[in-house]
């Protein structure tokens, strides 16, 4: 019985906060459907489900999470007696009462014997119910439906000499044969750099934000090729505060929460514990299918969090830095007020 009782809870939470599942299964439009009252207890202590205005008329719920049984029949007249009186005092809005029971499963002599009562039996689905609610909830909270993607870029400072260059305003063919390198090459690093806010693409071509002058304004020249602790320390910022700006940053901060929720269990971890873990909570054991596929996408976005000081590999193992924790920190507050705001 608490098992079921749960059950019901989680139901009427569900058909409460999402009126578009409430009305499919009443088979109603839910711009018509207005909430009246919910677990609305009487004078007589009993207490109803669900009450509803539907257009001018009233919708009596009475939600089972079981299949029928004949007690409700009186459970449901009982309540919509309580609603006459409340009528009568002019406590409630005077209009037809309609009686609704929901119920997992019922047979046709159930059917029979609440037309009888003049009330609507209606079979609904648990399975179904949760599924949608995760669903509209899911369309609703845009960052759950983030998957990266692999641009062939292994390593962040590899960005450093083609934006230089760009900045220079070396056209992209010249960029290609300056660092020897196709132009699909250099292309995959145009759209990296632009989803982690360095570049912003517009008709005339890629140019550099705010954020990527600024980057390359770091630039003490010490090595071609790499960016110094200053340049990814803007980087680094700039992901920690904008977890949701691309797949990139997303999946970055991705790896972060991966580690964490992992040490939970054991610390360091391992790699290939991680890696598992990394492509399915990310949705993309479904495309990155082959191995290799799953090894290369994990490898790039590892090694931008730990080129980003987020966490640190260490003979094949994973630890979070202090700059690792406070941004999952922050990450996982984030999160959360998107979670939130989501569902008002």
């Amino acid at each position: 019985m608490n098992a079921v009782t749960v059950t019901e809870k989680v139901i009427e939470d569900i058909l409460s906060a999402d009126k578009s599942i409430l009305a499919d299964v009443l088979s109603l439009n839910q711009g018509d459907l207005s909430p009246i009252a919910r677990q609305k207890k009487f004078d007589s202590m009993r207490i109803l489900d669900l009450l509803y205005l539907h257009q001018n008329e009233l919708l009596l719920i009475e939600l089972k999470a079981v299949p029928f049984y004949s007690d409700i029949i009186e459970q449901i007249n009982d309540y919509h007696n309580e609603l006459l009186k409340l009528q009568s005092r002019s406590k409630l809005i005077k209009t037809k009462i309609n009686k609704i029971i929901l119920v997992t499963d019922a047979r046709k002599e159930h059917f029979v014997a609440c037309e009888k009562e003049e009330i609507k039996l209606i079979k609904f689905n648990i399975e179904e119910i949760l599924f949608k609610y995760y669903q509209n909830f899911r369309e609703l909270s845009a960052f759950l439906k983030i998957q990266p993607g692999n641009w062939g870029v292994t390593r962040l400072y590899l960005l450093k000499n083609t934006l230089a260059l760009l900045n220079e305003g070396v056209a992209i063919n010249e960029i290609c044969k300056i660092e020897n390198r196709s132009i699909k090459t250099i292309s995959n690093r145009f759209v990296v750099a632009s989803l982690i806010g360095l570049l912003e693409k517009s008709k005339s071509g890629y140019s550099l934000t705010k954020l990527g002058k600024e980057v390359l304004s770091k630039d003490d020249f010490a090595s071609e090729e790499r960016f110094n602790v200053d340049q990814f320390e803007l980087i680094s910022e700039f992901v920690k505060d904008n977890p949701f700006y691309s797949q990139i940053t997303f999946s970055i901060m991705s790896v972060v929460d991966t580690v964490f929720i992992l040490s939970k269990a054991e610390y360091p971890i391992r790699y290939e514990i991680f890696q598992d873990f990394f492509v399915r909570s990310l949705g993309k054991d479904k495309t990155w299918t082959k191995p290799r596929a799953q090894l290369t996408g994990t490898y790039h976005f590892a090694n931008y969090a730990e080129e980003l000081g987020y966490i640190q590999k260490v003979d094949n193992h994973l630890f979070l830095t202090p700059k690792g924790i406070q941004a999952i920190l922050i990450f996982q507050l984030n999160r959360s007020i998107k979670l939130i705001n989501a569902r008002k």
